[in-house]
């Protein structure tokens, strides 16, 4: 059985660790954040960083969203 691709739009201080729990479990995980560099540190643990949430999003089957106010959310 294959797992499902997450995708997490979000990977600040609750999200990062999320990510990476999953790609522990061997999860495929696909973020964005709105700082880069944030997003950029789960590369180098397997997960794939796009520019976009919408890039992020699409292919998986799976979308956590764990953004800090509204503001972000736009």
């Amino acid at each position: 059985m294959s797992l499902q691709t997450v995708a997490f739009i979000g990977t600040g201080i609750m999200g990062k660790p999320m990510a990476r729990n999953l790609l522990h479990a061997g999860y495929p995980v696909r973020a964005w954040n709105r700082s880069a560099a944030k997003a950029e540190e789960l590369s180098a643990q397997g997960a794939e960083v796009f520019a976009t949430p919408a890039e992020a999003a699409e292919g998986a089957q799976v979308l956590i969203c764990m953004l800090s106010d509204g503001p972000t959310c736009d």
